[in-house]
């Protein structure tokens, strides 16, 4: 896939994936079905699930640790930050030939332009959280959320 169609691809899944409402009440069950989603996956992946600056759910399975914890963090950040995918920015990267250090001030040891993090987006949109995944190469951990994000939005049609 060219980087004009992960953009579009990525465009639409924040569509999709927007909130007509969140709150704590509904993370459990969130988190439930992101680790479902990501155990079908080949390796294992860590998961989390923040709700502005607090942590709301954490999974990290064995295999998993503080390497899966620092990437989350980059992507926590990108995701908070730029209030888009992690995987987004990768695209609008590639498509505009920026570099996220010298053209968005944004070092590239604290933030990530790669996939695995999205964002919690309500109805009207406000970005009230994040959610995210490490484990594999950067458009699997994007998989594995978006099945996570189906499994979760089914319940709910």
């Amino acid at each position: 896939m060219d980087a004009k169609e992960l953009l579009q691809q990525c465009l639409q899944q924040e569509q999709a994936y927007t909130f007509a409402h969140f709150a704590r009440g509904d993370v459990w069950e969130l988190g439930c079905d992101l680790v479902a989603a990501c155990r079908e996956f080949e390796g294992p992946l860590a998961v989390e699930i923040w709700l502005g600056d607090v942590e709301v759910f954490r999974y990290y399975p064995a295999g998993t640790g503080k390497f899966h914890e620092q990437w989350l963090a980059r992507k926590r950040r990108t995701v908070m930050t730029l209030e888009k995918s992690s995987l987004r920015v990768k695209a609008e990267l590639m498509l505009s030939g920026e570099d996220m250090k010298e053209d968005m001030c944004l070092d590239p040891m604290q933030y990530a332009g790669c996939g695995g993090g999205f964002p919690i987006r309500l109805a009207g949109g406000c970005v009230i959280g994040y959610i995210g995944v490490s484990g594999l190469a950067d458009t699997r951990d994007h998989a594995a959320l978006i099945a996570g994000l189906e499994r979760f939005f089914e319940k709910r049609r």
